[in-house]
């Protein structure tokens, strides 16, 4: 078989693929960059077709109703090349129901377990904001902030999460993904994902990551401990050359922290481990410490300057 169809003969018998199985494909996928692109282009275009037509408006309902798991038409499997498969793009296609959005929205210091009725469940991190569509419990849109998936895999309708222009679909998985303005991070411990930015994709399996940033327009692959995903729920900082002003702003949200940085602190970068408390009054002396600064608390607010006072 060709590249492309060995990408589409996986795709398809991803429905009940055993633990085997599962450990063949992984490693079908490390054998060559050549094959998570093969594998990458025949799932992007297997999403196309589960999704030609662009959602309507959602109307924002709060109150919890009972969860569809149906989707609005039945799913098309890709049997022939990816070329053809995407030209059916452009056929007739059933009416999809209409999203049925709810909004999980934590407040700074708040975290939030979600159980989805497909069996998929979401740690919400403090200072984040989900959408999702109680129609569809396979797509989900994280807004803002950082949340854990542990996804229930289903190959005949992969979860998608997205945040801003990038798509993120699950081959088995149990992932994080953050985001903070431009910037989006994601890393897995388990499984894999296909990561689609906007013109680009990326395989990722357990160990790796992606550091994304839409504004510069980058994007690389990082090796991570699958140990360390999700580590903020246990108070772990895993910093990659974050800067100090970011670092506040993640206490902030995740802890409620009042944080100021003044001067060229704000833009120091800082890579490590760090665990917190969320007690400031133990936490922002041990950062002052590692980071090199002074702090000094006002009112309900802490500040941060360099030690050497350079402003």
């Amino acid at each position: 078989m060709t590249r492309e169809e060995q990408a589409i003969d996986w795709h398809v018998r991803q429905r009940d693929m055993s633990a085997a199985e599962w450990d063949a494909f992984a490693t079908w996928l490390e054998d060559s960059p050549a094959n998570a692109r093969a594998y990458d282009a025949v799932a992007m275009a297997d999403a196309l077709l589960a999704d030609p037509m662009a959602e309507p408006e959602p109307v924002i309902v709060e109150t919890p109703v009972a969860a569809n798991d149906n989707r609005g038409w039945g799913r098309w499997w890709l049997m022939g090349g990816v070329a053809a498969a995407v030209a059916l793009i452009a056929g007739p296609v059933l009416m999809q129901a209409r999203p049925d959005i709810r909004v999980e929205q934590t407040r700074p210091g708040e975290t939030r377990a979600i159980a989805l009725n497909d069996g998929t469940q979401v740690e919400l991190a403090g200072g984040s904001r989900l959408r999702l569509d109680r129609n569809d419990t396979r797509v989900a849109t994280l807004e803002s902030g950082q949340a854990l998936f542990r996804v229930r895999h289903d190959a005949s309708a992969p979860f998608e999460l997205r945040s801003g222009d990038v798509a993120i679909r699950d081959v088995g998985t149990v992932f994080n993904v953050r985001r903070e303005g431009a910037r989006l991070d994601v890393t897995v411990a388990e499984g894999a994902v296909a990561l689609a930015p906007r013109g680009q994709t990326m395989q990722l399996t357990a160990g790796q990551g992606a550091r994304l940033d839409e504004a510069r327009g980058s994007l690389r692959r990082v090796q991570v401990d699958p140990a360390m995903v999700g580590g903020w729920r246990r108070g772990l900082l895993d910093l990659d050359g974050d800067t100090v002003d970011t670092i506040a702003a993640r206490l902030q949200s995740a802890y409620g922290m009042r944080i100021a940085v003044e001067g060229p602190l704000a833009k120091r970068s800082v890579t490590g481990l760090v665990r917190v408390t969320g007690d400031a009054s133990r936490d922002v002396p041990r950062l002052a410490k590692l980071i090199g600064a002074e702090w000094r608390q006002s009112g309900g607010d802490w500040i941060l300057r360099a030690s050497d006072g350079v402003y």
